[in-house]
């Protein structure tokens, strides 16, 4: 497909689901470890039997990095799980596969998740099963003598003083029991401990105008039967490529499933885990609906394994054998931070310097789509995601990864995938020793002065987190300007924050691109809806949509499309000069429209932008 065709069924895809979901005393230190994380001194490793240097809520994989990573500064570290078992939502989901991300930094390839990340993942170098990633994980575990571990243990109960709190009620196995500490860290999935210290949240996509809309949930699941070594065999031969243009052109059954970048990892003799297959539009807080979507999920993997079995030799005796345990959810709550990542931070390659991890992932808006379109928002070189993402606005001595820290919904496509959750995870822990230490906390480090800051990117460093810094630029492919010297950056800045429109892997949002009355109206639509949902109405869609149509836009025709959806009067062939009289968009934007003349996507990216500022203005 190419990039002018993947660029216009982003907007239409992107265009269309939007509109139907419309209605920081400094460290001293005693040495180092192995993995070279810095040891907290002795002498302050005082503590009561019920109290902790750091208690991690949730056992996650990012809950396992920072309970790991706290321990082995030798602070005395708790690590409560509500879970039977360190598997998570790894082993019941039937996550088989990670894979590091690489940043780009100076025109050089840098790996950017290491610490726990690599000691638990980086020896699967094809797959791993749920038997091996629980023997990792409990061996790792168990060789922390800093480190206690509670299962089937769950907070019930919060003790505050003001933003600090002070301990914590659990039940488990043994009773109730109170635990005090001096940082906590929730890594629970759904912020369990966020919850009872009522941090303030949004769910799903709320931030972008789409309420009860959330990511798309993964089915991976099992399949037996399959000729493992001739599958292996054809791996060098046109029989691999076959696996995907196989699936990719099956035809679902289920409306809402979808299945994007499928893959297989093997899992013994005669076993695979297939991925990507995906359920679109589930209401995550609503229990019956992902209860549906797991069933709808499932005929569907039984259905495409006898496809497979029909259309592949190796898979000429497979059966269906059985699916997760559960669907794994990306995101649900979104709990607000003393700073909020957002795509703009994205799109500029954000060095802040507070940072407490790298990222490079993509913004996908198309996980929220149910359409097999590639809908990457932007693609960045690298950027890094500060403190104040993890700590709660309402918490001092609290810290938050995973999904549920403060991202954008957009932005957390990116920000929290599952290698960048373990490295944020990692610093956490880091974190809560480096205030342990220093006698301070998390609340209080947003806050400190940069030289207090540097201290803690420093400690961070020592503690094996990749934290170079960096000045990197998207630049527009062909001019290779910067993106952001652009004139109609702003707008584009402001769009792609939405995700409503889409530069792709190669971040080129064609803005020399001749647009067509229907893209201009399309965006014009998207743009009221995310923008302006309360002043957008049937009427003002009815008024634009009959301009729908391929014929190249002039910039008299955009007078006339923007006149119409005001409701506003103008003489038949003067609309752009009735545009330009009232005054209704900035003259350094109108001023480069033409009558008869063609109009390029980055005036129109204004165009939209000015015109949904205009009609938000007079309501």
């Amino acid at each position: 497909m190419s990039t002018i065709k993947r660029f216009l069924y982003g907007f239409i895809a992107g265009a269309t689901i939007f509109f139907t979901l419309w209605f920081g005393i400094r460290p001293i230190f005693t040495g180092f470890t192995n993995n070279k994380y810095p040891k907290v001194s002795r002498q302050n490793m005082k503590f009561a039997d019920n109290e902790y240097g750091t208690i991690v809520i949730g056992s996650e994989p990012e809950g396992l990095a920072s309970a790991l990573s706290s321990a082995r500064t030798g602070l005395k570290t708790l690590l409560i799980t509500k879970d039977p078992d360190p598997g998570s939502y790894i082993t019941r989901t039937m996550i088989s596969k990670m894979d590091p991300q690489q940043a780009i930094i100076n025109k050089k390839k840098i790996l950017i998740n290491g610490g726990v990340y690599q000691e638990l993942f980086g020896k699967f170098n094809i797959g791993f099963s749920a038997s091996d990633y629980e023997e990792s994980t409990k061996k790792l575990l168990n060789k922390e003598k800093s480190l206690e571990v509670l299962y089937n243990t769950s907070v019930t109960e919060v003790i505050m003083e003001g933003p600090v709190l002070k301990s914590i009620k659990v039940k488990g196995p043994d009773g109730e029991r109170t635990l005090k500490a001096h940082q906590f860290i929730d890594a629970s999935q759904n912020g369990d401990l966020l919850l009872l210290c009522n941090t303030p949240y949004i769910t799903g996509s709320a931030d972008v105008g789409m309420p009860n809309t959330y990511e798309a949930l993964a089915f991976n699941f099992r399949i037996s039967g399959v000729d493992v070594e001739s599958l292996k065999k054809s791996q060098k031969t046109s029989e691999i490529s076959w696996f995907h243009q196989a699936i990719m052109v099956y035809g679902k059954e289920n409306e809402r499933v979808k299945i994007v970048s499928p893959s297989f990892i093997t899992q013994g003799e005669d076993e695979l885990v297939v991925t990507g297959l995906k359920v679109v539009g589930v209401n995550v807080e609503d229990e019956a609906d992902v209860k549906a979507a797991y069933k709808e999920a499932e005929e569907e993997a039984i259905l495409l394994t006898a496809y497979l079995k029909n259309v592949l030799t190796p898979f000429k005796n497979c059966t269906y054998k059985e699916g997760p345990r559960e669907l794994f959810i990306p995101e649900n709550r979104h709990f607000e931070g003393r700073y909020t990542l957002t795509v703009t931070d994205i799109l500029e390659n954000r060095n802040f310097a507070d940072k407490i991890a790298l990222c490079s992932a993509a913004v996908d808006a198309g996980r929220f789509v149910n359409q097999n379109v590639e809908y990457i928002v932007t693609k960045p070189n690298v950027y890094a995601i500060p403190l104040g993402c993890i700590v709660p606005t309402n918490l001092d001595n609290v810290m938050m990864t995973g999904s549920k820290a403060s991202f954008s919904s957009l932005a957390s496509t990116s920000a929290s995938s599952l290698p960048t959750r373990m490295t944020v995870g990692e610093s956490a822990g880091l974190i809560a020793a480096y205030s342990f230490i220093n006698q301070t906390n998390p609340g209080k480090l947003t806050q400190a002065d940069p030289k207090e800051i540097k201290a803690l990117v420093s400690f961070l460093k020592r503690g094996g987190i990749v934290l170079q810094d960096f000045e990197e630029s998207l630049l527009i492919p062909n001019t290779e300007e910067r993106l952001m010297d652009h004139w109609a950056y702003p707008y584009v800045r402001t769009l792609a924050e939405y995700g409503i429109i889409a530069g792709n892997t190669e971040n080129d949002f064609k803005l020399d691109f001749r647009a067509s009355q229907e893209l201009f109206t399309v965006l014009m639509r998207n743009t009221m809806l995310k923008l302006a949902p309360d002043q957008f109405s049937k009427e003002i869609d009815a008024r634009i949509k009959a301009f729908e149509s391929k014929t190249e836009l002039t910039g008299e025709r955009a007078g006339v499309i923007i006149l119409k959806a005001l409701d506003l009067p103008y003489e038949q062939g003067k609309a752009l000069d009735a545009l330009k009289a009232k005054k209704i968009l900035p003259e350094a934007l109108t001023s480069r429209l033409s009558a008869n003349d063609p109009v390029t996507l980055d005036v129109v990216f204004g165009l939209a932008v000015e015109t949904v500022d205009y009609l938000k203005a007079q309501k």
